[in-house]
Protein backbone atom coordinates (compact mmCIF):
# COMPACT_ATOMS: atom_id res chain seq x y z
CA UNK A 1 0.00 0.00 0.00
CA UNK A 2 2.74 2.61 0.82
CA UNK A 3 4.57 1.44 -2.36
CA UNK A 4 1.12 2.68 -4.47
CA UNK A 5 1.54 5.71 -2.61
CA UNK A 6 4.75 6.20 -2.95
CA UNK A 7 4.75 5.76 -6.84
CA UNK A 8 1.32 8.06 -7.17
CA UNK A 9 3.28 10.50 -5.41
CA UNK A 10 6.36 10.32 -7.67
CA UNK A 11 4.51 10.31 -10.62
CA UNK A 12 2.44 13.31 -9.45
CA UNK A 13 5.73 15.09 -8.95
CA UNK A 14 7.20 14.33 -12.27
CA UNK A 15 4.22 15.60 -14.04
CA UNK A 16 4.50 18.88 -12.03
CA UNK A 17 8.00 19.63 -13.34
CA UNK A 18 6.89 18.47 -16.66
CA UNK A 19 4.37 21.11 -16.68
CA UNK A 20 6.60 23.46 -14.78
CA UNK A 21 9.57 23.56 -17.64
CA UNK A 22 7.09 23.52 -20.29
CA UNK A 23 5.67 26.78 -18.90
CA UNK A 24 9.84 28.98 -18.26
CA UNK A 25 10.48 27.81 -21.75
CA UNK A 26 7.44 29.13 -23.31
CA UNK A 27 7.51 32.64 -21.13
CA UNK A 28 11.26 32.99 -22.22
CA UNK A 29 10.10 32.68 -25.99
CA UNK A 30 7.81 35.18 -25.87
CA UNK A 31 9.57 38.06 -24.26
CA UNK A 32 12.79 37.55 -27.20
CA UNK A 33 9.64 37.85 -29.86
CA UNK A 34 8.21 41.09 -28.57
CA UNK A 35 11.30 43.07 -27.71
CA UNK A 36 12.43 42.01 -31.68
CA UNK A 37 9.02 43.66 -32.70
CA UNK A 38 9.41 47.06 -30.20
CA UNK A 39 12.84 47.30 -31.63
CA UNK A 40 11.47 47.05 -35.20
CA UNK A 41 8.32 49.94 -34.62
CA UNK A 42 10.49 51.94 -32.81
CA UNK A 43 13.29 51.81 -35.54
CA UNK A 44 10.51 52.29 -38.11
CA UNK A 45 9.25 55.48 -36.16
CA UNK A 46 12.30 57.33 -35.86
CA UNK A 47 13.37 57.00 -39.34
CA UNK A 48 9.44 58.32 -40.55
CA UNK A 49 9.36 61.16 -38.36
CA UNK A 50 12.82 62.86 -38.14
CA UNK A 51 12.79 66.43 -39.81
CA UNK A 52 14.41 66.45 -43.23
CA UNK A 53 16.10 69.82 -42.27
CA UNK A 54 17.29 69.62 -38.73
CA UNK A 55 19.16 73.12 -38.69
CA UNK A 56 17.49 75.50 -39.98
CA UNK A 57 18.84 79.22 -40.70
CA UNK A 58 17.56 82.50 -41.70
CA UNK A 59 20.53 83.40 -44.27
CA UNK A 60 19.75 83.31 -47.91
CA UNK A 61 20.94 80.78 -50.47
CA UNK A 62 24.56 81.47 -51.45
CA UNK A 63 23.45 81.96 -54.83
CA UNK A 64 21.09 84.40 -53.93
CA UNK A 65 23.49 86.44 -51.87
CA UNK A 66 23.15 90.53 -53.32
CA UNK A 67 26.94 91.04 -51.71
CA UNK A 68 28.38 88.42 -53.50
CA UNK A 69 30.71 89.20 -57.05
CA UNK A 70 29.02 88.44 -60.37
CA UNK A 71 31.59 85.96 -62.68
CA UNK A 72 32.81 87.01 -65.48
CA UNK A 73 30.29 84.91 -67.52
CA UNK A 74 27.72 87.04 -65.78
CA UNK A 75 26.02 89.42 -68.59
CA UNK A 76 25.81 93.23 -67.15
CA UNK A 77 22.46 94.69 -66.44
CA UNK A 78 21.06 96.28 -69.18
CA UNK A 79 21.16 99.85 -68.20
CA UNK A 80 24.89 99.53 -67.80
CA UNK A 81 25.48 98.24 -71.21
CA UNK A 82 23.49 100.33 -73.09
CA UNK A 83 24.79 103.42 -74.35
CA UNK A 84 23.19 106.58 -73.45
CA UNK A 85 21.45 108.34 -76.00
CA UNK A 86 22.73 110.82 -77.59
CA UNK A 87 20.93 113.53 -79.38
CA UNK A 88 22.06 113.63 -83.05
CA UNK A 89 22.02 116.87 -84.77
CA UNK A 90 20.77 117.69 -88.35
CA UNK A 91 23.34 119.02 -90.69
CA UNK A 92 24.40 122.18 -91.32
CA UNK A 93 21.84 123.90 -94.40
CA UNK A 94 23.67 125.21 -96.83
CA UNK A 95 24.10 129.06 -96.65
CA UNK A 96 25.38 132.24 -98.43
CA UNK A 97 23.22 131.18 -101.52
CA UNK A 98 23.75 132.95 -104.92
CA UNK A 99 21.89 132.24 -108.25
CA UNK A 100 24.22 131.32 -111.17
CA UNK A 101 23.39 130.76 -114.77
CA UNK A 102 23.15 127.16 -116.16
CA UNK A 103 24.81 125.28 -118.99
CA UNK A 104 21.85 123.39 -120.02
CA UNK A 105 18.21 124.58 -121.29
CA UNK A 106 16.28 125.93 -118.36
CA UNK A 107 18.84 125.45 -116.11
CA UNK A 108 19.81 127.51 -113.34
CA UNK A 109 22.51 126.96 -110.34
CA UNK A 110 22.39 127.32 -106.93
CA UNK A 111 25.81 128.07 -105.18
CA UNK A 112 26.85 128.08 -101.49
CA UNK A 113 29.41 128.16 -99.57
CA UNK A 114 31.20 124.33 -98.73
CA UNK A 115 29.77 122.22 -96.39
CA UNK A 116 32.47 121.47 -93.38
CA UNK A 117 32.15 117.62 -93.27
CA UNK A 118 31.74 116.27 -97.01
CA UNK A 119 32.03 112.90 -95.45
CA UNK A 120 29.22 113.16 -93.10
CA UNK A 121 26.99 114.55 -96.30
CA UNK A 122 24.75 111.81 -97.54
CA UNK A 123 23.30 114.35 -100.71
CA UNK A 124 22.02 117.51 -101.25
CA UNK A 125 18.54 118.69 -102.32
CA UNK A 126 17.56 121.30 -104.42
CA UNK A 127 14.13 123.16 -104.40
CA UNK A 128 12.45 125.64 -107.14
CA UNK A 129 9.54 128.41 -106.12
CA UNK A 130 7.23 129.71 -109.20
CA UNK A 131 6.36 133.31 -108.13
CA UNK A 132 3.35 132.85 -105.62
CA UNK A 133 3.21 128.95 -105.83
CA UNK A 134 4.31 126.16 -103.51
CA UNK A 135 7.56 125.12 -102.60
CA UNK A 136 9.11 121.92 -104.71
CA UNK A 137 11.37 119.36 -104.83
CA UNK A 138 13.61 119.84 -107.64
CA UNK A 139 16.71 117.29 -108.02
CA UNK A 140 18.52 114.95 -105.49
CA UNK A 141 22.48 114.74 -105.95
CA UNK A 142 25.43 113.36 -104.32
CA UNK A 143 28.63 114.95 -103.11
CA UNK A 144 30.32 113.24 -106.23
CA UNK A 145 27.50 114.88 -108.64
CA UNK A 146 27.73 118.43 -107.29
CA UNK A 147 30.41 121.20 -108.40
CA UNK A 148 32.89 121.54 -105.52
CA UNK A 149 35.62 123.00 -107.37
CA UNK A 150 34.60 126.50 -107.70
CA UNK A 151 36.43 129.39 -105.60
CA UNK A 152 39.51 126.85 -104.95
CA UNK A 153 36.49 124.58 -103.24
CA UNK A 154 34.82 127.14 -100.95
CA UNK A 155 31.77 127.01 -102.84
CA UNK A 156 29.60 123.99 -104.48
CA UNK A 157 27.26 124.22 -107.22
CA UNK A 158 24.28 122.04 -107.56
CA UNK A 159 21.27 122.96 -110.43
CA UNK A 160 17.76 123.53 -110.64
CA UNK A 161 16.12 122.14 -113.67
CA UNK A 162 12.74 122.59 -115.25
CA UNK A 163 12.92 126.57 -114.78
CA UNK A 164 10.70 128.42 -116.88
CA UNK A 165 12.00 131.24 -118.91
CA UNK A 166 11.12 134.69 -117.96
CA UNK A 167 9.43 133.90 -114.24
CA UNK A 168 10.54 135.28 -111.23
CA UNK A 169 11.64 132.22 -109.35
CA UNK A 170 13.22 131.26 -105.93
CA UNK A 171 16.05 128.85 -105.44
CA UNK A 172 16.86 126.37 -102.44
CA UNK A 173 18.99 123.89 -101.17
CA UNK A 174 19.38 121.57 -98.57
CA UNK A 175 21.77 118.89 -97.10
CA UNK A 176 21.08 115.41 -95.53
CA UNK A 177 23.69 113.44 -93.51
CA UNK A 178 23.94 109.90 -93.38
CA UNK A 179 21.37 109.21 -90.69
CA UNK A 180 19.17 110.80 -93.57
CA UNK A 181 17.95 113.59 -91.31
CA UNK A 182 17.31 116.94 -93.60
CA UNK A 183 18.87 120.61 -92.79
CA UNK A 184 16.81 123.89 -93.23
CA UNK A 185 17.19 125.86 -96.02
CA UNK A 186 17.76 129.74 -97.44
CA UNK A 187 16.50 130.99 -100.20
CA UNK A 188 17.73 133.16 -103.33
CA UNK A 189 16.13 134.76 -106.52
CA UNK A 190 16.45 133.91 -109.51
CA UNK A 191 15.77 133.94 -113.53
CA UNK A 192 16.22 132.13 -116.11
CA UNK A 193 16.16 133.95 -119.47
CA UNK A 194 18.58 131.52 -121.85
CA UNK A 195 20.68 128.52 -122.10
CA UNK A 196 24.41 129.91 -120.30
CA UNK A 197 22.91 133.20 -119.91
CA UNK A 198 23.86 134.59 -116.09
CA UNK A 199 20.79 134.06 -113.72
CA UNK A 200 18.52 137.47 -113.54
CA UNK A 201 16.35 138.99 -111.45
CA UNK A 202 13.25 140.34 -112.00
CA UNK A 203 14.32 143.74 -113.51
CA UNK A 204 16.21 141.24 -116.18
CA UNK A 205 13.45 140.41 -118.12
CA UNK A 206 12.51 141.94 -121.41
CA UNK A 207 9.44 142.42 -122.65
CA UNK A 208 8.85 143.03 -126.54
CA UNK A 209 8.04 146.18 -127.80
CA UNK A 210 4.60 147.73 -128.24
CA UNK A 211 2.87 147.26 -131.18
CA UNK A 212 0.22 149.72 -132.42
CA UNK A 213 -2.13 148.30 -134.60
CA UNK A 214 -4.96 150.89 -134.58
CA UNK A 215 -5.37 154.91 -134.14
CA UNK A 216 -1.93 155.15 -134.00
CA UNK A 217 0.87 157.86 -134.98
CA UNK A 218 2.43 155.75 -137.74
CA UNK A 219 5.85 158.06 -136.99
CA UNK A 220 5.67 158.05 -133.48
CA UNK A 221 4.01 154.91 -132.46
CA UNK A 222 1.80 156.07 -130.51
CA UNK A 223 -2.12 156.40 -129.83
CA UNK A 224 -3.16 159.62 -132.28
CA UNK A 225 -5.03 162.40 -130.79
Amino acid sequence: MRSLRLGAALLALALVAAACSDDEGGEEATPEEEVTDTTTTRAATTTTDEPLVTTPTSEPPQTTTTTEAPSEDTPEEATTTLAPTVSVAAPPPPANLRCVGGSGDNELLVEFDALPDPAEISKIRTYLQLDGEPVIANGEFTVGQVDTTRDGGARWAAPVRRVPANVPVKLYATSFNQLGQESGWYSVDGLYTAAGAPCGTAADIVLPPTTCTAGCDEEEGEPGA
